[in-house]
């Protein structure tokens, strides 16, 4: 209920609706905490906890009470900066709602390996030696050979060493796979949706985010190949305007772990399919790039030994730039569609929810995906509703000869990237994706799998099925999401709608950073990107549950078919 409030407080408003907080709050903040056993005193101390905890939500969210007019909790963050700055944004424990803080010890009894040994005393060495001489790091490696494990013990163990360490990734759902405090590269710098080069935000010294950043020791960003070069650049000079004693060292000199996989996919290029234009603005062609010290994992953790030679071929096609086609092993092929959702979801879909996460589909294009959500929604025979945006167009012109621009119909037919579509059909134990960063804390962020468990006509009930926070259940209210369109004849428009859309199937690039145990990929329509098609294979836990369907391709003289596989010259 507390994290509900708070996103409509956060995303509810709209141009022509200004939620009133203050009074929401005393409408249904009895609403918000536990009335068992609740006599006057001890309903004051509950209520003082729930404003405490939506602090804690605000706070994550970049707002404050006082945006909202709301009262403060005792004591709150903004009386003790130092202790928020500690606590909050470099926490050594997870959060809970109703409970005592408790200190994660999973990482105290952990293990690593040889090569995660290695890294892992660089690191510490650097961390701890102000002038050591390497204090920029790149961890690679190929899906499963324990990046994201590796970069977790960093965390757990420098934290509790008292070391500020800020973990961030490029995508929401990437964030959520760290342990506790992780958030999206944008959201811990404050960046904007346009990577121009030299458009560094303006951060306040003394604010809270000022402050992340001039004390954090050690940063790490994950997922770093789906960034474009120029905001790790802009990164770079932020740290220094922000430490200006330190200006002459790259990224001030704090040390920096990035992380990723070359052989996964790129920064998205808009309106270019061009694996050159992909390569021409990631990381790799930055001047920052040679300054890291690289380290590649190679001891594939995931794979079981039966499986050394599909790990083999991954690798070849991850890296084959000949042009040429990939030839998919017959064992894996079906020739159906259904048969493929069959094999995902098994018949009937019988499935626990804690389940899952283990199975997904996977296809290049939205139109797809669009297609097999459609076909395994209608195999439902559960209570369903339908839902209607409103939209409004928001450079509305009375002069402008385009219909959309004053036809609320034109809009209900937009859906652009990002945006949920005017008409939602959803059902009880349907699987749906967030496609907006809600709750990072609580792995609520735009990527995150839920499963339907309530369709209310203001409200849908949700249970998590990914990230730190599985099996939680959550209210999802519409959102206001806006969407503008810089071009000289494009219509921009705010869409009042729940932030969700079906995920039983996704796309390949929203797909990154996950795993599964049981992996169906549609290939109707060939990949067409660099990494795409090694993304999707590399999902898969074990090689017996990867299944294709990829209508009408070619096959070689041993029955097994041809695909497009995509890789960028120059990496």
């Amino acid at each position: 209920m507390r994290s509900l409030f708070v996103n409509i407080l956060i995303h509810g408003s709209t141009q022509n609706c200004v939620i009133d907080s203050l009074s929401l709050w005393e409408m249904f903040k009895e609403h918000m905490i536990d009335k068992r056993n609740c006599t006057d005193a001890v309903k004051l101390r509950r209520i003082d906890r729930a404003l405490a905890i939506i602090e804690r939500y605000l706070f994550a969210n970049g707002k404050q009470m006082k945006d909202y007019r709301l009262p403060l909790p005792s004591n709150s963050l903004t009386d003790d900066p130092n202790k928020a700055v500690d606590e909050f944004f470099f926490p050594t424990h997870l959060n809970d709602d109703d409970v005592d803080e408790t200190v994660d010890t999973s990482f105290e009894k952990a293990k690593l390996n040889h090569e995660q040994e290695n890294f892992y005393k660089l690191v510490l060495d650097a961390v701890m030696d102000p002038n050591s001489k390497n204090r920029l790091f790149f961890l690679s490696g190929d899906g499963g050979t324990g990046k994201t494990f590796l970069l977790n013990f960093l965390l757990f163990n420098l934290r509790r060493l008292g070391n500020k360490v800020l973990a961030t990734a490029s995508t929401g759902i990437a964030s959520t796979k760290f342990y506790a405090g992780g958030m999206t590269l944008h959201s811990a710098f404050r960046l904007g949706i346009n990577h121009e080069p030299d458009q560094i935000p303006s951060i306040p010294v003394q604010s809270y985010f000022g402050r992340r950043i001039i004390e954090s020791n050690l940063i790490i960003v994950d997922e770093i190949t789906m960034l474009e070069k120029t905001v790790l650049e802009n990164v770079d000079k932020l740290c220094r305007i922000m430490v200006p004693k330190n200006q002459h060292l790259p990224f001030a000199g704090k040390v920096v772990i990035i992380s990723g996989d070359w052989k996964q996919s790129l920064p998205v290029v808009k309106n270019s399919r061009s694996p050159e234009a992909q390569v021409a603005v990631c990381l790799q062609i930055s001047n920052l790039y040679p300054m890291f010290h690289k380290t590649r994992l190679t001891q594939n953790m995931r794979l079981q030994p039966s499986e050394i030679q599909f790990k083999e071929w991954l690798y070849k096609l991850g890296t084959d730039t000949s042009g040429d086609k990939i030839a998919i092993p017959k064992s894996m092929f079906v020739e159906s569609r259904e048969e493929l959702i069959e094999f995902v979801f098994d018949k009937g879909f019988d499935i626990p929810s804690s389940d899952m996460l283990k199975r997904l589909m996977l296809t290049p294009l939205n139109r797809s995906v669009d297609l097999n959500n459609s076909i395994v929604l209608s195999s439902f025979n559960t209570e369903s509703m339908d839902y209607y945006s409103i939209d409004k167009c928001t450079n509305e012109n009375p002069l402008s000869p385009y219909a959309a621009d004053s036809d609320v119909a034109g809009l209900n037919k937009l859906t652009p990237a990002g945006i949920p579509a005017h008409h939602l059909h959803l059902k009880v134990g349907s699987i749906i994706v967030l496609l907006r960063n809600l709750n990072t804390s609580k792995s609520l962020c735009n990527g995150t799998r839920l499963i339907v468990k309530k369709l209310q006509t203001n409200l849908i009930s949700a249970e998590t099925i990914c990230g730190s926070n599985t099996g939680m259940t959550i209210g999802i209210s519409r959102v206001c999401n806006s969407y503008v369109d810089e071009r000289p004849d494009g219509v921009s428009f705010e869409r009042f709608q729940f932030p969700v859309r079906e995920a039983f199937a996704m796309t390949i690039t929203k797909a990154q950073g996950q795993t599964c145990e049981r992996l169906g990929i549609d290939l109707s329509d060939e990949p067409f990107a660099h990494g795409q098609l090694y993304t999707a294979l590399s999902r898969a836990t074990n090689s017996k549950f990867i299944r294709v369907f990829a209508p009408n391709k070619p096959k070689d003289k041993d029955g097994n078919v041809l695909i497009n596989n995509v890789v960028a010259r120059g990496l």
